[in-house]
């Protein structure tokens, strides 16, 4: 049975950077919550004003891709059959790995919690059923090279343009990698030139996360049904029949005698 690993790579899920902490804003969304600001998540809607003190301030503190991007690939019909992996790789190199069976809860704050105690504790809920796992330093290359893939697939505007139920259903081998971007404008930050990936764009225009995401799931449950091409049948010409008249038919033709 074909596994798939589902990757949100460079996604804009972090704490807010020690840079930042002593902004008013900051301080105003951990007071608000009861919170020490080092140990909540950065948040656009919440910390944009502070954003200016940040390199590519104008995509980071974007929970709700990562948010998204689970709930639909949990969901998904791939899953369920227990056939697909998910992982979040962020901006700064950590990895989010999460078990098939997780159910995250649908509500945006909620989650954001959740996320904040997967950050403090590295686990969740606890060690002995840990549904949600975080791994820290670990590039991009190098997850995907831990995943022993057969084939690698990078969804990338730039890309080929081709269909990508079809490149799923001619990737060679059992266990592909499907890597999509986790941030809300630009490029990859991680150095794509490390895997051996072959490139796929969906279409012209840049499309929202949860827009990929919901065209590669659908992708990864028809791939497998798509057809490869095969040649077209060739016509035969009728083959001319060989069979003599038999004597009968040459006698009934014959003249009566007089």
């Amino acid at each position: 049975m074909r596994q798939y690993f589902l990757i949100l790579a460079d996604a804009e899920l972090e704490l807010v950077p020690t840079r930042i902490v002593g902004e008013r804003c900051v301080l105003n969304s951990a007071r608000a919550r009861n919170k020490v600001p080092e140990k909540m998540m950065l948040d656009a809607s919440h910390h944009h004003p502070a954003f200016g003190k940040l390199p590519d301030g104008d995509r980071r503190g974007r929970p709700d891709i990562a948010h998204m991007f689970l709930l639909l690939s949990l969901d998904s019909d791939v899953n369920a059959e227990g056939r697909l992996r998910v992982f979040i790789h962020t901006r700064n190199d950590d990895v989010v790995a999460v078990k098939p069976e997780t159910r995250l809860p649908p509500n945006y704050i909620r989650f954001v919690g959740l996320i904040e105690q997967l950050f403090d504790q590295h686990v969740v809920p606890s060690r002995e059923n840990a549904l949600l796992e975080l791994r820290q330093k670990v590039p991009l290359a190098t997850l995907v090279e831990a995943l022993k893939p057969d084939s690698v697939i990078v969804l990338d505007p730039a890309g080929e343009r081709t269909p990508l139920e079809g490149a799923i259903a001619s990737a060679e081998g059992e266990r592909v990698v499907i890597i999509m971007g986790g941030f809300s404008k630009g490029t990859f930050s991680s150095d794509m030139r490390k895997l051996k990936a072959r490139r796929i764009s969906l279409g012209e225009r840049m499309l929202k996360v949860w827009t990929v995401s919901s065209k590669a799931l659908r992708a990864l449950e028809a791939g497998e049904s798509v057809p490869e091409p095969s040649p077209k049948p060739t016509k035969k010409k009728p083959a001319k029949s060989t069979a003599k008249k038999s004597s009968g038919a040459r006698r009934a033709r014959k003249k009566p005698e007089a």
